[in-house]
């Protein structure tokens, strides 16, 4: 109660201030700024003037109404009026027992380089009384790559009731720093809203008779559209290069395919001298392989095409979303064209041996070649999927996650050169 009666005596200087109190200083409204309007346009509508509203806070304060007179000087404040503002508001909120937002408004007005030894000595006493009435509360920031810039981290009351309005308080921390925020007992809404990550707010819950735990902001770097447009680029480049290389080996496996399977089975018989059995079944076996092959990089590429196109989606949660379903589908096609290529080879193996073929054994190895091929496919747009998800996240994650895909052609072949940078 002293202090609050301090604080009232602080307030109710003349409108004028003193050399003496902390609320003088170059920034104090002029004469100009109190007179009232004289332009023709002054009359009951006219704008009120700033020494008219100031007026209006001191009359509020005086009659105990000290959240309006709060809101009044904060608001003088904002608007570029003097320091005194800014000390009156201070009062204000101590008078409430909003001690947070009494600490933030004088340590505002204490970083101000116009006061005198006079008045920063008894704003810094304030400001040391009102600290003494809050709880001490550790912010640590965390971050998957060092900040580089300060950041600034807004924090305010949830009120139970809605007559209780305090506005939100914020606070500018640099790289590396760990803040002791001054809170007032209650619950405490702090969020972070910078362009450079993703919004994250959380609430702590501050006792009065027990120690706070340290909070821990994790940051999650907000990747700009520029690195989200290279991502799509860059697998989409690579799926359509893998969409038509393997194309490419699917045709010309299953040309090799069809003339091997179509050779009459009598030139495959054991012995003979113009198309050995051995040679038959490495001939198809090759064939089978090629088309298979083709078929893996024919599915990696659509799937890496699946996984960058997702990265042109409008919002984070919803590429964070896409990327994780489309993970979660690549994993279990993974799984099955493995267990599909294991089948299909086996089953080739077992009809592909030394002995005469039938017709029988060439529907059992078209068969178990199909088998084979698909699983191949399967296999391979499942890891293409899987690759360009993970990467996805990655990038939503962090922020940094480059890829690029570059054709090189040459004399005699062509290629594609994939480079990822986290």
């Amino acid at each position: 109660m002293v202090c609050v009666l301090v604080a009232a005596l602080l307030l109710l200087a003349p409108a004028a201030p003193t050399p003496a109190s902390p609320a003088a200083g170059p920034n104090a409204p002029t004469s100009a700024e109190a007179r009232p309007s004289t332009s023709p346009a002054a009359g009951p509508n006219a704008p009120t003037s700033a020494e008219e509203r100031r007026a209006r806070a001191q009359a509020a304060f005086e009659h105990g109404r000290f959240a309006e007179a709060a809101l009044e000087y904060e608001a003088l404040w904002r608007e570029g009026h003097g320091a005194s503002d800014l000390f009156n508001a201070a009062a204000s909120r101590f008078a409430l027992r909003h001690y947070a937002h009494a600490v933030a408004h004088l340590e505002s007005l204490l970083a101000l380089p116009t006061l005198t030894p006079a008045q920063r000595g008894e704003a810094a006493n304030l400001e040391k009384i009102a600290r003494g009435k809050t709880v001490a509360v550790t912010l640590v920031l965390r971050s998957a790559r060092p900040l580089t810039a300060p950041l600034t981290v807004t924090f305010g009351t949830v009120s139970a009731f809605a007559s209780d309005l305090r506005p939100d308080i914020s606070k500018t921390i640099g790289p590396g720093d760990r803040t002791a925020l001054a809170l007032d007992p209650g619950a405490w809404r702090v969020s972070v809203d910078d362009p450079r990550f993703e919004p994250l707010t959380l609430e702590v819950r501050v006792e009065a008779s027990t120690p706070t735990a340290p909070q821990v902001l994790e940051l999650r770097a907000r990747p700009d559209a520029r690195a989200l447009r290279r991502f799509a680029l860059g697998w989409g480049a690579a799926g359509a290069v893998g969409v038509v290389v393997g194309a490419g080996l699917v045709g010309g496996g299953q040309g090799r395919w069809s003339s091997r399977l179509d050779t009459p089975i009598d030139q495959c018989v054991s012995g003979s001298p113009v198309y050995p059995i051995e040679a038959c079944r490495d001939a198809l076996a090759g064939a089978g392989n090629l088309r298979t092959a083709g078929a893996g990089v024919l599915g990696a590429g659509a799937g890496a095409v699946v996984g960058g196109l997702l990265a042109l989606a409008p919002t984070p949660r919803e590429r964070k979303i896409g990327w994780t379903v489309t993970a979660s589908l690549g994993g279990l096609a993974v799984i099955g064209g493995a267990v599909a290529l294991g089948l299909g080879s086996q089953a080739f193996g077992e009809r592909n041996d030394r002995s005469e073929w039938t017709a029988e054994d060439h529907r059992a190895l078209e068969r178990a070649a199909t088998t084979h091929s698909v699983g191949a496919a399967f296999l391979g747009f499942g890891g293409g999927m899987l690759a360009s998800s993970v990467t996805g996240l990655v990038l939503e994650r962090a922020g940094r996650f480059l890829v690029s895909a570059s054709p090189q052609a040459r004399v005699g072949g062509a290629g594609v050169v994939i480079q990822g940078r986290f």
